[in-house]
């Protein structure tokens, strides 16, 4: 399981599997974002911050515990927990392979990247086929491969034959239900994510 940050608080909080949630900062993991929870905490070992900003330096970020401000702790650790997916998915590009509006030369080389991808993650989704690997997302449309009369069932088993994962299970849109909320509920990125936990 990868940690994609830190987050310093002495009291309970509640978020996910990604977050390294530790009670001092000589337990975080060096070189995430961090989030400490706490104004004594922050002025005690961070005298020349400022009050009115959440960050402190690079990758470094503050809030108030519930106890000293519950409203703001809570919008702020949203804030980051937000911040920290969509910096995530923001590294990933996204390609949409229209058939009908690109020609032949560019579907020939889109194909081409397709196959040539290091490890496949691919995922159905209700009408569209997204494929992960290397750093891109490929979104292909079934409705309009089945309306330039492609056979689908042979391009679903050939897609299948190249991937490393083929997901189509409806679970793994539960099981990352929170996580593609928090990433403007984008399902295209669930094969980014299987990649990142499974890879």
């Amino acid at each position: 399981m990868p940690i994609l940050a830190n987050i310093v608080s002495s009291e309970k909080i509640s978020v996910s599997k990604y977050f390294n949630v530790v009670e001092s900062m000589n337990d975080i993991i060096h070189g995430l974002p961090t989030l400490i929870i706490g104004f004594d905490y922050v002025n005690k070992h961070f005298s020349d911050f400022d009050i009115t900003k959440p960050k402190i330096n690079d990758d470094l970020y503050w809030t108030f515990k519930r106890t000293e401000k519950r409203d703001k702790s809570l919008q702020d650790l949203n804030w980051f927990v937000y911040k920290v997916f969509n910096d995530l998915v923001n590294n990933v590009k996204y390609v949409f392979v229209d058939p009908i509006q690109y020609n032949k030369v560019s579907m020939v080389k889109i194909v081409k990247k397709i196959l040539s991808l290091n490890k496949i993650f691919s995922y159905i989704h209700k009408d569209m086929i997204y494929l992960y690997g290397d750093g891109i997302i490929f979104g292909i449309d079934i409705k309009l491969l089945k309306y330039i009369g492609l056979r689908i069932d042979k391009i679903k088993n050939k897609i299948k034959e190249i991937s490393y994962c083929f997901l189509d299970n409806e679970m793994i849109l539960i099981e990352y239900k929170k996580t593609v909320e928090i990433i403007g509920n984008q399902v295209r990125y669930i094969p980014f994510l299987y990649s990142i936990d499974n890879g």
